[in-house]
């Protein structure tokens, strides 16, 4: 009889603490443009996943109170990811999903000369004059084209480089390029009309990118090549990342497209990408760690002597952080934590 009383005892203990915690949900609709349900389309919040009924209609319950990452996903359709509050009780929030664009494929070709060349068109492959061709990388910077659309940058060698491609009037274009040893590459980018207006801080981004690229190591990175063997596994599920963030106790920093800061997330948001859909990702431990301190400057964010030194382990990292003696100063400051910087397919 006693063990009866106890075994009730410590379930009614944990229907309190069930009961303690603040839960909300969610329902929402998913359309297109023109005001059309889209059914079937994938929703994922938190760590869970459904799909929209023949209605475009989604609910989520027994979600922890606090900021979620939301992605929604259709063929056909430009994935939606944006940042969601839960509050106790039930919340509605409506989406809208856009066509993707055509994609236009850029034709890649390796030439016996090193460096990187190419040819900037419209979709009627009529050449483009005057488009600014942004190179980030060792050798790298900027070049306007020609009459016939033609660029050059004779300096770049081996390494890992963004071609990035602006003109008024043209959606703008990123692509990104390896280059081995003694190898050059021939490149005839397409542009497509656009009304979007090409962003100062896209600018800076790409340019930062380019420092990063250039001083920090390539196991801290997979690019486009590496990426496509994982197809629609999610970023969440490649232990490589994973490992490497040392499963962050106090939240995970996104930085999205260089521009876009999501903080404290759990890893699990790194569900919301799949790889394919990934160009380039970014990842570590520690943001203090970017020799290039372009995260550390973005993010303005606090690094110490001890927490910048190289041949320091993660376990040590955090037993300092965590010591009475700097606790209490650390709170005041934003510390450099785990980081996984996201360059998605345009």
């Amino acid at each position: 009889m006693r063990s009866i009383l106890v075994a009730i005892g410590v379930l009614g203990g944990s229907a309190q603490v069930l009961a303690a915690q603040d839960l909300g949900s969610i329902t929402g609709t998913v359309r297109d443009t023109a005001g059309v349900a889209l059914a079937g389309a994938e929703v994922l919040l938190g760590n869970k996943r459904l799909l929209t009924t023949p209605q475009g209609g989604f609910r989520f319950d027994s979600l922890p109170v606090g900021t979620h990452l939301i992605t929604i996903r259709l063929v056909g359709y430009t994935a939606l990811r944006s940042s969601v509050s839960v509050r106790t009780g039930s919340w509605e929030y409506n989406y809208v999903l856009h066509a993707a664009p055509q994609v236009l494929s850029t034709l890649n070709v390796e030439v016996r000369r090193v460096a990187i060349h190419g040819t900037v068109g419209d979709t009627g492959l009529k050449p483009l004059a005057g488009v600014k061709v942004q190179l980030a990388g060792k050798g790298g910077g900027e070049a306007i084209t020609d009459s016939g659309g033609r660029f050059a940058f004779p300096l770049a060698g081996q390494g890992q480089y963004v071609v990035r491609t602006v003109l008024p009037g043209y959606a703008e274009e990123r692509l990104f390029v390896e280059l081995k040893k003694g190898e050059g590459v021939e490149l005839a980018i397409r542009l497509r009309p656009s009304r979007a207006i090409a962003s100062r801080a896209d600018d800076v981004a790409v340019h930062d990118l380019g420092r990063r690229l250039v001083a920090n190591l390539a196991g801290d990175r997979l690019n486009s090549k590496q990426l496509e063997r994982y197809g629609s596994l999610g970023l969440c599920d490649m232990p490589g990342i994973v490992a490497r963030l040392q499963a962050p106790r106090g939240g995970l920093t996104i930085i999205l497209n260089g521009t876009v800061v999501l903080e404290n997330m759990p890893v699990y948001a790194l569900c919301s990408w799949q790889a394919a859909e990934v160009e380039l990702v970014e990842f570590g431990y520690s943001v203090c760690r970017d020799a290039t301190r372009t995260l550390v400057d973005m993010l303005n964010v606090w690094c110490t002597r001890f927490n910048e030194e190289r041949d320091r382990s993660p376990a040590a990292l955090r037993a300092w952080r965590d010591s009475d003696n700097n606790a209490g100063r650390l709170k005041t400051q934003r510390k450099g934590g785990p980081f996984v910087v996201i360059w998605e397919r345009r």
